[in-house]
């Protein structure tokens, strides 16, 4: 499979363990961020402070960090775009070869298209990078990660979302719009989880199965009648 790269993050990384010095390939914005993206992952966004990032990323100016991108909040969002921004190429070509093949009526090809690329994140290092941290900004207060994913504008992703609400007609719309939402959480706290595992990175027959079985997983959560104790508690809501 294609492993999904950003460009420049990749250069920047490689600079990074060559001891080559800022700006002749990558430049101070990157090292910023390929560090605090790690550092993210590894401790969860309020356990690392901007001044271990900028020494992460060899910058003896303390300021850097808040140069570049102001505050935290806007540094998470930025790695979160980037990544998101490549990502969401590979999305657009899924889903467009899912509506060539005249499957756009099927929910489990349709997940595939909308997560594959997710998944296949799986497959290499900086993959994994990305996704402990989306599911360490997924858990925190002050990013709401599944309304940004929505929101974000990208083309794949909006997409996918009309694809999926299309073939769940029959849900009520809030329903829908909350089991979008349960799925991105499911998808990235199961897969951050599978990179914790010791054998996560050599079980290769393991990780087919465990990504195999979560879009079992996922389908079948799209697909599970509205109870009636939900249609009640929806009704009273109001």
């Amino acid at each position: 499979m294609p492993f999904i790269t950003l460009p420049g993050m990749s250069d920047a990384l490689d600079e990074q363990k060559a001891g080559e010095k800022p700006g002749r390939r990558g430049d101070t914005r990157r090292r910023l961020m390929l560090a605090a993206e790690q550092l993210f992952g590894e401790r969860g966004l309020h356990a690392v402070t901007l001044k271990e990032i900028n020494a992460a990323a060899g910058q003896r100016n303390e300021s850097a960090l808040h140069y570049h991108f102001g505050s935290k909040q806007r540094l998470v969002e930025a790695i979160f775009t980037d990544r998101a921004t490549a990502i969401d190429r590979v999305r657009v070509q899924r889903v467009e070869a899912l509506i060539g093949s005249g499957r756009e009526h099927d929910i489990n090809a349709i997940l595939r298209a909308t997560f594959e690329p997710l998944t296949e994140l799986l497959n290499t290092e900086e993959g994994v990078r990305f996704v402990r941290f989306a599911a360490q900004a997924l858990n925190d207060p002050d990013f709401d990660l599944p309304i940004v994913a929505i929101r974000s504008g990208f083309e794949g992703i909006n997409r996918a979302n009309g694809l999926i609400i299309a073939a769940l007609g029959d849900l009520p719309p809030d329903i829908a719009i909350q089991r979008q939402r349960m799925m991105i959480e499911m998808a990235l706290t199961s897969l951050a989880l599978w990179t914790r595992r010791k054998d996560a990175a050599h079980d290769e027959a393991g990780r087919a199965l465990f990504v195999s079985s979560l879009f079992d997983a996922l389908a079948g959560a799209m697909r599970a009648p509205v109870s009636a104790e939900t249609l009640a508690a929806l009704k009273a809501r109001g």
